[in-house]
């Protein structure tokens, strides 16, 4: 398999900052493109723009401000050329398959709770909604248990 796409989506929660650290090393193995997605409701978009002053550009500027430093603490030695940060709103598994599959990604790497039994089935699972909706590779990792 070769890889030159890496698909990276963030919730920013340490699940996510450990899939950005597989994503950096794969990326030197590879020479892959990294892109690092976080996908916004539609209400949390509403939420966000509604404010006074803060138009979707401003949001998006705060969140890619946010992505690259979790790529700094994360991901110090990913080149910055390879990396690109993108901010959609909708469904985040629907978003987060259509996105690899639109921009040609060969592996999406994504963090999990690892919720299981009845907090998983309540919760809803955005990776195993993400693994049902794409036929792109998925990488999970999940953080050991403290």
């Amino acid at each position: 398999m070769n890889i030159k796409h890496i698909l990276v989506p963030t919730d920013f929660s340490p699940f996510s900052d450990l899939a950005l650290q597989i994503a950096s090393s794969l990326q030197e193995k590879f020479n892959a493109r990294v892109t690092v997605l976080h996908v916004l409701t539609p209400l949390e978009a509403e939420t966000l723009t509604a404010q006074p002053g803060n138009p979707w550009e401003n949001v998006v500027l705060q969140i890619q401000n946010t992505m690259i430093k979790e790529v700094e603490k994360n991901a110090p030695s990913l080149p910055r050329e390879s990396v690109n940060l993108e901010v959609v709103v909708g469904d985040p598994a629907e978003e987060i398959a259509r996105f690899a599959e639109e921009n040609g990604a060969d592996l999406i790497v994504m963090g999990t709770h690892g919720r299981t039994g009845l907090a998983g089935i309540l919760l809803g699972s955005v990776t195993v909604g993400v693994i049902r909706k794409t036929c792109i590779p998925v990488m999970v990792v999940k953080c050991p248990e403290n």
